[in-house]
């Protein structure tokens, strides 16, 4: 990713925080933007542009959220729909499978393919997801590289997901349409 594009997202997303009607709210991800913007462009970018499906995998804390996006991604929009499956309706009993077997499956499947995983690191489909680089991985409770970290003991962590979530939708609005710079023209007029 350019320089150039990787500030530009940093700042349309800024822009995104500060207008949203629950700025407030999203202060903390304000605060952390940096961290977000440089996984999730490269995700956005694996999407649009190298036309990766979406395989998306959860712990099973975190089920219920894989169920919200797969209702939510491709609902009500103007935008074509995204190719995303879920790993947990794939394969239900995958944390017994082989990663290696699981990865081949997904490589003979899909042209392109990135993982999106959520949910603690501690586990066969996080495995899989850390395994191959270049992943979209909301990690909880640990610290690893090119991952978004968050606390699974931190206050309305749930909340987060779903303003995460949220941020995300626009981002691939923003980027699909090509409206970074035109929305941060308007901003700074």
């Amino acid at each position: 990713m350019s320089e150039n594009i990787n500030l530009l997202f940093a700042n349309w997303t800024l822009w995104l925080l500060r207008k949203s009607d629950d700025s407030l709210a999203l202060a903390w991800l304000e605060e952390r933007r940096h961290d977000w913007c440089n996984v999730a462009y490269h995700f956005i970018d694996s999407v649009i542009f190298k036309e990766s499906a979406i395989i998306l995998c959860t712990d099973d804390k975190r089920a219920w959220f894989g169920n919200y996006v797969l209702q939510n991604i491709n609902t009500a929009k103007s935008r074509p729909l995204l190719p995303i499956f879920y790993m947990n309706s794939i394969l239900p009993h995958s944390t017994e499978l082989n990663t290696q077997l699981i990865e081949d499956m997904f490589n003979v499947a899909f042209k392109n393919h990135i993982i999106w995983y959520i949910g603690r690191t501690d586990n066969k489909l996080a495995t899989l997801a850390i395994e191959q680089q270049n992943n979209f991985i909301w990690a909880f409770d640990s610290n690893l590289h090119k991952a978004f970290h968050l606390d699974s003991n931190e206050t309305n962590v749930d909340i987060k997901l779903l303003q995460l979530f949220s941020v995300l939708d626009k981002s691939i609005d923003a980027i699909m349409f090509d409206e970074l710079e035109s929305d941060l023209k308007r901003f700074q007029s």
